[in-house]
């Protein structure tokens, strides 16, 4: 019984002290709700659509995405990064978008 209760003390002040940390990789709905945000916030599929506004991204494959507006479209992939040795969490990545394909001038 005293064996339990420090037990369970010590973790208590482990958790309230930060020391024990769970994290784990993100449900499958909020991986790709950040894979959405990423490509929106990437630099490089801003620039290729200017001011033309974006009416679509589909996922078309694995990590593999279409990004379109009413007269453009590009791919855009997600380029996994491993997490460093020992380390566990959500997924780390980065955005690679393709050229552009414009109709009309853009």
């Amino acid at each position: 019984m005293r064996r339990a209760r420090l037990t369970w003390t010590f973790l208590l002040a482990a958790s309230l002290a930060g020391v024990v940390e769970a994290r784990a990789a993100l449900a499958p709905n909020y991986q790709r709700l950040a894979e959405l945000r990423a490509i929106l916030d990437d630099p490089a599929v801003i620039a290729a659509f200017g001011a033309a506004p974006i009416t679509s991204i589909t996922h078309v494959g694995s990590d593999s995405y279409l990004v379109a507006s009413e007269t453009c479209q590009l791919s855009v992939r997600i380029v996994g990064h491993a997490l460093p040795s020992g380390m566990v969490g959500p997924r780390r990545f980065s955005v690679s978008a393709g050229k552009a394909s414009c109709r009309g001038g853009r």
